[in-house]
């Protein structure tokens, strides 16, 4: 009864929605996965964490007016995780280190690097689990100075359970843990201090995907395809995800953005959200704090 309740009001919004004039995207309801709408995306928010970095410097080269590395190298950009219960940050971390890995050609083939290994690993930060407040300020401080496993040895549990192990000393199939792979550095793309960063992250784009964050307000739930602009809800706090490039569609500039809820969700996975709006730091934020690993 509370569930049909919940779906009636879903659906609602979503006509709401879809009578608004103008409106850039598409929405509808997730039925087979209620983890997406607002009653459950708390458990989906988070502030990134402020590494020590270094400033990128611009360039004055022509960029181009269409950029996605999900389309040019697919083979290394075009995985989409599904992160359950537990969307932090070493799970988007994880998963931009084997994009980068792979485009640089440090991988022959993509590898999937485990986030459970982090969680598992980094007492300083994680307590018992993914819900434990000081597991945000972790991720890119333990890949430099640990560095993760493939995922094929020490496998991502936290999803369903929302628990954190014991940190393991052989794999899940109790072979020797591999040598481990590092982050070398991370780069601050985004400043503060300067509300109009497009330009900065286009130009860090050509060198690989970009870690972000985005606001979420209730809206942003029910996205199914488009151009992202909030039309209307409360704000639920922060979710990290991943630039893959930018474009313009029917004169409205946009970001492509990667999420983590499976490819169901969105475009493929993926959403766009506007870009170079006039608003201060972007869309929902997103072009507030951003990084860019170094492999």
């Amino acid at each position: 009864m509370l569930f049909a309740y919940i779906l009636t009001v879903h659906e609602e919004v979503v006509t709401v929605l879809q009578n608004i004039p103008g409106i850039t995207w598409k929405a509808k309801v997730y039925e087979n996965m209620p983890e997406v709408h607002a009653s459950k995306m708390k458990q989906r928010v988070h502030f990134t964490p402020s590494p020590t970095t270094k400033q990128v410097q611009t360039r004055q080269d022509p960029l181009p007016d269409h950029w996605e590395w999900s389309i040019q190298r697919p083979e290394c950009v075009d995985f989409v995780s599904d992160r359950g219960v537990c969307d932090i940050l070493q799970l988007a971390s994880t998963n931009i280190l084997g994009d980068l890995r792979c485009l640089n050609g440090l991988d022959p083939t993509r590898v999937e690097y485990s986030a459970q290994f982090i969680l598992n690993c980094d007492a300083q930060h994680v307590v018992s689990s993914c819900d434990d407040y000081t597991v945000q300020n972790a991720g890119w401080g333990f890949l430099i100075d640990n560095g993760t496993v493939p995922e094929s040895c020490v496998s991502y549990k936290a999803g369903k359970t929302g628990k954190v192990g014991k940190c393991p000393t052989v794999c899940d199939n109790q072979q020797k843990l591999p040598a481990r792979t590092y982050a070398k550095k991370v780069l601050s793309i985004c400043d503060y201090e300067d509300p109009n960063n497009e330009e900065n992250i286009m130009r860090a784009l050509m060198n690989g995907p970009v870690q972000t964050r985005v606001q979420i307000t209730y809206d942003f739930s029910f996205y199914s395809s488009g151009i992202y602009k909030s039309q209307f809800g409360d704000w639920y706090g922060w979710m990290v995800c991943e630039f893959v490039g930018y474009g313009v569609e029917n004169g409205v500039k946009f970001w492509k953005v990667k999420n983590q809820m499976g490819r169901n969700w969105g475009e493929n996975g993926y959403f766009r959200i506007a870009r170079g709006t006039g608003i201060p730091w972007g869309e929902n934020y997103i072009e507030q704090e951003c990084y860019q690993i170094v492999v």
